[in-house]
């Protein structure tokens, strides 16, 4: 063998071994995401069982379920600003999932033995840690991978939250009724610890102390604002976050206006698993950085027109199959948008990006959800256009701001 040969064979040795190290880092994370993100998507459910278990009272539920929800969008800018300027962003992801478990375990143990208001503090605090879990941990893939892998592994961290979608509620639902909801809420306690112990042995890279960022509290939203690629795809993400948040609402009105209240369940289900099924698509063929922004307009628009589809159908396993349509859509939408917060975000305010997008879309999914209870008195097609036409609106007006700033940039490029 000649020493060209064998400097090549070392080399594509190397590059095999980098990709082996790459791969097993990005299965570590994943598994890390799924726990602490099934906790996140199991306890709404947790909490509605264990306030109908020791209050006798759903609407206490509700009230706890907000209490976890609202901090989101206060606390992204402070949680992403944090991230991005430590030194180790991992002690900030570990920390907060640390506290998310935390704040589950306090519930667990106050809510019926002290007064309301003791876990509804808990819950908030919880709520801070909530950005962290979500956009500030998807933030950190690029310190995990190679620049090449990105839009994969997004796809791959698209695919976790649908599993974790699928499983928390589901998880939470079973151990409630086969012990009790304090077993659920324990339990999923439990997933949250686990993932923030995984998460701490991330091998997240140390930023040196003369090179870190120095981003200012606002400078993540002020790069949505200022950038018009980021500002279309955050500003149209939200507002079709609208229509999927009073999805479950709607869902149950038509299942039980047929008379099977339980079909809710299937028919969520069926969004999920399209949700899956279309994040499989998105890691096995992710489109390129470029693309991603259109990526994220197009299928605001399809998963849209599946929902406003099922206004003009009557049977319920075909508003099931139109609702798995709506979900294959919502799969590459998610690998795109994080694609696209990667391409267009400096390492300075990245995680501030990522979070506040993430606390944009929480927020929008509970007035969402809101607006499901205020449409429930409406006919069922009704509800569905209205649903319907909040993804499509927003994919609709994304576009129109896309053209704009793609005709915009070749006039100043001529």
């Amino acid at each position: 063998m000649g020493p060209a040969m064998a400097e090549l064979t070392e080399s594509d040795s190397k590059t095999t071994t980098r990709e082996l190290n790459s791969a097993g880092v990005l299965s570590r994370y994943l598994v890390a995401a799924v726990f602490v993100r099934l906790a996140d998507e199991g306890v709404r459910v947790a909490l509605v069982l264990l306030a109908l278990n020791r209050l006798g009272n759903a609407g206490a539920g509700g009230v706890l379920v907000a209490a976890l929800l609202i901090p989101h969008v206060v606390a992204a800018p402070g949680v992403g600003l944090l991230a991005d300027r430590i030194q180790q962003p991992r002690w900030v992801i570990t920390g907060a999932a640390g506290g998310f478990a935390a704040s589950l375990a306090g519930v667990a143990a106050c809510l019926g033995r002290l007064p309301m208001w003791v876990s509804v503090v808990v819950l908030l605090l919880g709520g801070c840690c909530g950005p962290a879990l979500t956009g500030g941990l998807t933030s950190q893939l690029s310190a995990l991978v190679s620049e090449g892998s990105l839009p994969r592994a997004f796809g791959a961290d698209s695919l976790g939250y649908n599993v974790s979608g699928i499983a928390g509620p589901a998880m939470a639902a079973l151990v409630a009724g086969l012990w009790q909801p304090t077993a659920a809420l324990l339990v999923l306690t439990a997933a949250a610890g686990l993932g923030a112990a995984l998460l701490a042995t991330l091998p997240i890279p140390l930023r040196p102390a003369g090179v870190r960022p120095r981003s200012r509290v606002l400078g993540g939203m002020k790069t949505i604002v200022v950038d018009p690629v980021l500002r279309a795809v955050t500003a149209a993400s939200s507002l079709g976050q609208l229509g999927f948040g009073a999805l479950p609402v709607v869902a149950a009105v038509l299942a039980s206006h047929q008379h099977q209240p339980a079909a809710t369940g299937w028919l969520m289900a069926s969004v999920a698993v399209g949700g899956l099924l279309g994040s499989l698509l998105w890691t096995w063929r992710p489109m390129s950085p470029r693309r991603a922004p259109s990526v994220v307009m197009i299928s605001l628009l399809g998963s849209g027109a599946a929902l406003a589809a099922a206004a003009g159908v009557s049977s319920l396993p075909l508003a099931a199959v139109l609702f798995t349509a709506s979900g294959v859509f919502i799969g590459p939408l998610t690998g795109a948008l994080f694609t696209t917060r990667q391409e267009h975000a400096n390492d300075e305010v990245r995680a501030q990006v990522f979070t506040i997008g993430a606390g944009l879309k929480t927020t929008s999914a509970a007035a969402g959800a809101a607006l499901g209870g205020a449409l429930a008195q409406l006919s069922i097609p009704t509800q569905l256009l209205v649903t319907a036409g909040s993804p499509m609106l927003a994919g609709a007006l994304g576009a129109v701001s896309l053209g704009i700033t793609a005709t915009t940039q070749d006039g100043d490029a001529r």
